[in-house]
């Protein structure tokens, strides 16, 4: 595939994203997906991820993505994106946690910059690097630093 094509990918599982459709994963996932996250075990598989962000979406229901920056190489493409929400139900962190934090009704702005690997036109691999700490203080969660 080409470096456009892989890009195309990542782009069509954020749109899928904004739509509130979980099930494009099975669209641009591979099988056996592999998510990594700082300070966290793997999560492996499609129907993992699709538990993790289903569980995302479920906590912030009208989330929107934003695509800032896409570079690609190789059967890599990092993607640098925005995302704006309301935290109207439980949020049980990323990758979900057994217990979770009660709807605050805060909005949110958080952002990232993630790598995919692409084989055979799926994404096979990610590493994200959302910072949970940034959410937990808009939510409320956790006290925001002293200015």
């Amino acid at each position: 595939m080409s470096l456009e094509q892989n890009k195309a990918v990542v782009r069509r599982a954020y749109e899928g994203f904004n739509d509130g459709n979980v099930d494009i994963l099975d669209e641009v996932f591979a099988p056996d997906y592999v998510a990594h996250f700082p300070g966290t075990e793997p999560v492996e598989g499609r129907e993992a991820a699709k538990q993790l962000v289903g569980a995302f979406m479920d906590a912030f229901p009208d989330l929107q993505f934003t695509i800032e920056d896409q570079l690609a190489e190789g059967d890599r493409v990092a993607t640098r994106w925005s995302a704006t929400g309301t935290h109207l139900g439980e949020f049980r962190g990323f990758p979900p946690k057994t217990h979770g934090i009660p709807p605050s009704g805060n909005r949110v702005h958080f952002s990232a910059t993630d790598i995919y690997r692409i084989v055979s036109g799926q994404v096979a691999e990610e590493w994200n690097t959302l910072e949970q700490l940034d959410v937990m203080q808009q939510i409320g969660a956790v006290p925001a630093p002293p200015e």
